[in-house]
């Protein structure tokens, strides 16, 4: 269809029409610079393979061959939801060329069991990229704000925050009983929406004299990413017939948040704020990590209910006057809370409340004027990511 675009006319959009109903749909809607708007659209009805390509304008060149550019990553979209476990495969519509393409939307509804449907939307431009998924286990939305620049950071620091974060989310769904599943359709579309652009990537902009550009200590004291909010909630079960309102549930929200102010670039102040969230309930055999067998009768009714409650934080702040760094410094905290309902034969028979919280400050000023980060032996940035379990605090409190 794409590369067809490329030599093809295209239809008007009053004269390209699908069927209302259909079992799959794929939509890609592409706006160019010169303000038209392309759509493109894969759908079928039982064994009947549909398409359609309309546009609002005519076209030149350089947007036919923009838009046949994206021929890749639209299949690869396409590829990863229809598959029998649907992955996000995003990665291909966030690489286009923006001096011709303004903005990009997909929109797909893949049909499953049960009458049951699994949707995507995904939409690009300069300033944000967000992702909407949703489906019978559950949603989950990430939104990553690419409009500032000034505090990104290399590939291999993103690469690194992004690996970080990755591993908080599967701690989470561990801990919180979570759908594997849709916790890996998070991930994906995490990892996709947060490889945006790089400090090597933008010269012109970090060259050009501004008093909010960062230097290299900022940076190592920031994680390289844009800003972004996350979350995944799954739809709630009751797996009790004879309690619907223990339901087994699981929602997840992460953050990050960052201000650059300041009347100039010599009294300039920066904060990074990185936060994370999980609620779950769950049930699990008697001493067991394992769900317990429910058949509605009492003498099933041995299991223990779970109810977790997490959160962490993390916070770095950097102080500027007359030129020279003067303060410097970090702060995080993570806590965990679990209660735990015992219950034999219907009757609570035990009630157990397990709280903790560890904390971490540390003055970075020494270290970011020390020799070994001056020739770039330290790993302060290894140490600012954010950690989701007091264990993980205290190990850090250790090394660093």
């Amino acid at each position: 269809m794409l590369k067809q675009l490329a030599a093809a006319p295209v239809i008007p959009p009053d004269r390209a029409k699908l069927p209302d109903e259909v079992d799959n749909r794929f939509t890609l809607s592409v706006t160019t610079r010169s303000g038209a708007q392309v759509d493109l659209t894969l759908a079928n009805v039982d064994d009947e393979m549909i398409y359609q390509v309309s546009s609002s304008g005519e076209l030149d060149e350089d947007e036919r061959n923009a838009l046949s550019n994206l021929a890749a990553g639209f299949q690869a979209a396409i590829d990863g939801l229809a598959g029998s476990s649907p992955q996000v495969r995003l990665s291909g519509l966030t690489q286009f060329d923006s001096k011709f393409v303004q903005s990009i939307d997909f929109h797909a509804e893949v049909a499953g069991p049960e009458s049951t449907s699994q949707a995507l939307d995904f939409h690009i431009d300069e300033s944000m990229r967000k992702v909407s998924i949703g489906g019978p286990d559950g949603k989950a939305d990430v939104r990553v704000d690419t409009s500032t620049l000034e505090h990104l950071g290399t590939k291999k620091q993103q690469a690194k925050a992004i690996n970080n974060y990755l591993a908080q989310f599967d701690q989470a769904v561990s801990r919180g009983h979570g759908d594997k599943k849709l916790m890996s359709m998070f991930k994906d579309a995490f990892s996709d929406m947060n490889r945006t652009a790089t400090a090597e990537e933008r010269d012109d902009f970090l060259l050009t004299p501004s008093k909010w550009q960062l230097n290299a200590d900022d940076r190592s004291a920031l994680t390289g990413l844009s800003d972004f909010s996350a979350s995944i909630a799954q739809t709630p079960k009751s797996s009790n017939p004879r309690k619907a309102w223990e339901q087994d549930t699981f929602a997840y929200d992460v953050s990050q948040a960052t201000k650059v102010g300041g009347p100039s670039r010599d009294e300039r102040s920066i904060g990074q704020t990185q936060q994370s969230h999980l609620n779950a309930q769950f049930h699990t055999a008697i001493g067991k990590s394992g769900p317990p067998f429910f058949d509605g009768t009492p003498q099933t009714q041995n299991y223990e209910y779970h109810q977790i409650d997490d959160s962490a934080r993390g916070d770095v702040s950097l102080n500027y006057r007359l030129g020279k760094l003067k303060k410097a410094g970090l702060e995080q905290v993570a806590s965990q809370s679990e209660q735990v309902q015992t219950f034999l034969l219907d009757k609570l028979t035990s009630e157990k409340t397990t709280p903790s919280q560890q904390s971490l400050a540390r003055d970075l000023l020494a270290t970011l004027t020390s020799y070994e980060h001056i020739k770039g032996d330290d790993t302060l940035n290894d140490n600012i990511f954010l950690l989701g379990s007091p264990g993980e605090i205290v190990a850090r409190n250790q090394q660093f």
